[in-house]
């Protein structure tokens, strides 16, 4: 599942005022920040969202031998049949990570 979160929040902005505003997260690395009162959109840097996003990738990659070895212990007949469709759900997950971040 593609971690892609929004809040929203009352900051200032150039339009005049705190105005409510929405925030955008894709696991926990902030993207983009966009005024609903004027629509104006700030980017964050593109190298700190992307540093961002590989120290959370290698702790996501880091904790996957033991999700997968407590899953193979837990049920082992659904581990093995369930295993291709989450390698190709996991890289369809991460290519939709990487696109939504580059468009920042």
């Amino acid at each position: 599942m593609i971690e892609t979160d929004t809040e929203t929040a009352y900051l200032e902005c150039t339009c005049g005022g705190e105005r409510l505003h929405r925030l955008t997260y894709v696991h926990g690395c902030l993207l983009t920040i966009v005024c609903d009162n004027c629509g104006r959109t700030t980017a964050m840097p593109r190298e700190l969202v992307l540093g961002q996003y590989t120290r959370d990738f290698r702790d996501r990659i880091g904790r996957l031998p033991a999700k997968l070895r407590s899953d193979a212990r837990e049920r082992p007949v659904r581990f093995v049949f369930s295993l291709p469709v989450k390698a190709i759900g996991k890289v369809g997950q991460v290519i939709h990570e990487i696109k939504l971040i580059s468009r920042t």
